[in-house]
């Protein structure tokens, strides 16, 4: 979403630009136009890049502050599915995507336990399980 937001500022600040010199290239015989056509195209650019910093730096605060609760949402799909297969005793602990399973569980129930994690799409399952 960052990338594509400030894609299009930058093809914004590109047509402008190409726009005014465009004009002034047409113009040719008033200097005074083409001056101005030129210092408005360079304020475009200028006021693009303010723009495209901005967008840059709202994903980012976007994205740090949708880390915890994605994180919260990742636990919670993770214990709903740890109760969909059966497993009882795993605690689930999750920091930046990544998953700690903890707790004491039969081994038979290993594979389900490490499939409800992952069926979450964590970036790392940190299996802690004591099997027995």
């Amino acid at each position: 979403m960052k990338i594509q937001n400030a894609a299009g500022s930058l093809s914004a600040a590109a047509f402008v630009l190409a726009l005014a010199l465009g004009a002034a290239a047409c113009g040719g015989k008033d200097n005074a136009n083409n001056a101005n056509s030129a210092s408005n195209a360079n304020s475009a650019a200028v006021n693009s890049n303010a723009v495209s910093n901005t967008v840059s730096n709202t994903g980012n605060a976007i994205s740090n502050m949708t880390s915890s609760a994605t994180d919260a949402g990742l636990k919670n799909a993770i214990e709903a599915n740890l109760t969909r297969y059966g497993v009882a005793g795993v605690t689930v602990e999750v920091k930046d995507k990544e998953v700690t399973l903890k707790g004491n569980i039969p081994r038979a129930k290993l594979q389900d336990a490490m499939k409800a994690a992952n069926e979450a799409s964590p970036k790392k399952v940190n299996n802690q399980l004591n099997l027995q």
